[in-house]
């Protein structure tokens, strides 16, 4: 029996050196893991994505099980517009059968993010779908199905969605879904129902009384069906909303005055309306009105005393084209010359700028291309300078 516990004794201190040396080699890998971990994240924090995959992408292939760091390079590939890669990894990361609930539905959400990325939004969708009850992911799951809903023109939807997450607590959506009202307004419009345009016309401003685009069709559904008293109140109400969008309206409410027979009404009102805004646009518009009711003299006495305190391209267009008109020596040259350099600049000019990404555009769109915000893109005021400013 002694013999046999000498024997033995070389094999348990054997055995208790290997274990030893296991036990420290395993801290060592997890040291030079956490330290390849934190090295990674320093990374990311100075900015540096390329340097960052190529850490977490070296210890991926060591350590297939983590999913935080299949997660993490899974995001960094995104970033980095490599959205086919990120697929990869998201996909194989949500197939794997050891994932807890909460790494399977982050997951998820991160896929979810590549496709919408990808453009493939009926895939992105589906994901979505899935999260939306799970009260951790619900707000980041509806806020994708709204953008979602509004690239594929969903707008009934889109109006649920963000009815649902303003309930729950969500951003203000009220802008937005008056929107989608318009949006759903002009495609029946387009389809001649003009009672149900009517209705959805009236939700946008219950939802945002400020809400121009509105009021805007409302008042061309007005004209089109030869009520311009109901066009005139309209157009008028686009201005208190936001003067901004005045500029749209000009053409249109001059028309219903003058259908009506009361031009002298719109003179009135448009001369109130430039006591608040000096812009190209009611100074062209004042001045075409006095060129034709009251003659050459009155307009150039109007547009020199305007144009010294304000001078806009249009007011100084006009001014050229009714000295022209007149066909005046000398100088006719230089106006001739003067009149194409105006007009180019004007042809050539953006007319509306998002005020939110600087986005410009020669036609309104109400969501900006750019951003996708609403309401941020208005006309771009022709005012080149005002005095003491």
């Amino acid at each position: 029996m002694m013999e046999l516990l000498w024997l033995l004794l070389p094999v348990a201190a054997a055995s208790g050196w290997w274990m030893a040396q296991r036990d420290h080699a395993r801290r060592n890998d997890a040291n030079t893991r956490s330290a390849e971990y934190f090295k990674g994240l320093n990374y990311l924090i100075d900015d540096k994505p390329d340097q960052a995959i190529e850490v977490f992408t070296r210890m991926a292939d060591v350590d297939r099980g983590t999913a935080e760091i299949h997660l993490a390079l899974g995001n960094l590939f995104r970033r980095r517009g490599e959205v086919d890669r990120a697929i990869h990894i998201h996909s194989s990361l949500i197939a794997r059968t050891h994932l807890t609930a909460d790494q399977r539905r982050l997951a998820l959400l991160e896929l979810g993010e590549d496709y919408l990325r990808a453009g493939l939004f009926d895939r992105a969708e589906a994901l979505f779908q899935e999260l939306v009850e799970q009260p951790d992911y619900m707000k980041v799951a509806l806020s994708r199905l709204i953008h979602i809903l509004q690239q594929e023109k969903d707008w009934r939807q889109a109006i649920t969605y963000c009815d649902r997450l303003e309930q729950i607590g969500g951003e203000p959506k009220q802008r937005q879904t008056a929107h989608f009202c318009c949006e759903l307004a002009e495609e029946a419009i387009s389809h001649d129902q003009l009672a149900e345009a009517k209705t959805w016309l009236h939700d946008a401003l219950v939802r945002d009384p400020d809400c121009t685009r509105a009021n805007l069709l409302l008042g061309n559904l007005a004209m089109r069906t030869g009520d311009h008293w109901a066009a005139i109140l309209a157009f008028q109400a686009v201005e208190r909303q936001d003067r901004g969008y005045f500029p749209e309206v000009i053409l249109p409410l001059s028309q219903c005055y003058g259908t009506l027979g009361h031009l002298d009404r719109w003179i009135v009102y448009l001369r109130d309306a430039q006591q608040r805004d000096h812009g190209g646009r009611i100074t062209d518009a004042l001045a075409e009105w006095l060129l034709s009711q009251e003659g050459e003299e009155a307009a150039l006495r109007f547009l020199e005393r305007e144009l010294r305190e304000y001078p806009t391209l249009l007011g100084l267009r006009r001014l050229v084209e009714i000295k022209l008109g007149r066909g005046e020596g000398a100088e006719y040259a230089d106006l001739k010359a003067l009149h194409c350099i105006s007009t180019q600049m004007l042809n050539n000019a953006a007319r509306y700028r998002c005020g939110n990404c600087g986005f410009v555009a020669k036609s309104l769109h109400w969501c900006c291309p750019s951003c996708l915000q609403w309401s941020t893109i208005k006309p771009i005021p022709d005012l080149v300078m005002k005095t003491g400013v």
